[in-house]
């Protein structure tokens, strides 16, 4: 498996993004998930002005942002103040999908909220993955989870109040690339456990 983050056309003397992949022709996709649930916090995170700006300068062209149950969904004109679509950045903007599969695969970065079920689909890819970690949710098993990956180097993790600093920090270099399980662990423990 090619190292994550390796997907994008190098040109000669091109512009180098987050972690000092280079910008293809037609510029860097990002894809940000937040689930089947809201969160709203990394949506609002992401529609700063100056978190904006950073990735444009990485060369990012294109934003996706599948915003779930969020109040993104229920604000009219839009809701977002500077992650709009313009001359140098094109957004989209969506509820729901059957799949969010092809969104992940064709990212050259996602940034996706910390359920198990999106980061592990995440990681079955060849795409580098930011996770933000919802604090506010009981129990807190997203810091877990989040902590426990990025200490096998497969992701990086953060909380919405510290997402700028993550993606000026961010290196796909320094990932490696997710080996899935094998899942006849478990089932050889079942049959040990249940004779």
């Amino acid at each position: 498996m090619p190292p994550r983050g390796s997907g994008v056309a190098s040109t000669s003397g091109a512009a180098r993004g987050l972690g000092g992949t280079p910008v293809s022709n037609t510029g860097k996709k990002l894809f940000v998930t937040v689930g089947t649930t809201s969160f709203d916090a990394l949506i609002h995170a992401l529609d700063d002005a100056d978190t904006v700006s950073l990735l444009r300068r990485a060369g990012f062209k294109h934003v996706t942002v599948q915003f779930g149950r969020g109040e993104l969904g229920r604000a009219t004109g839009g809701g977002l103040a500077h992650l709009v679509s313009g001359e140098e950045l094109r957004v989209t903007l969506f509820d729901f999908k059957p799949s969010l599969r092809e969104d992940m695969r064709s990212a050259d970065l996602v940034v996706t909220h910390a359920g198990a079920g999106s980061v592990f689909e995440c990681l079955n890819l060849p795409v580098p993955c930011l996770v933000v970690v919802n604090a506010g949710l009981m129990g807190n098993h997203q810091t877990e989870l989040a902590r426990a990956l990025a200490d096998r180097q497969y992701l990086r993790w953060c909380v919405p109040a510290t997402i700028k600093k993550a993606l000026q920090t961010f290196d796909a270099k320094k990932l490696v690339a997710y080996e899935g399980g094998n899942p006849n662990g478990v089932r050889l423990a079942l049959d040990e456990m249940l004779g």
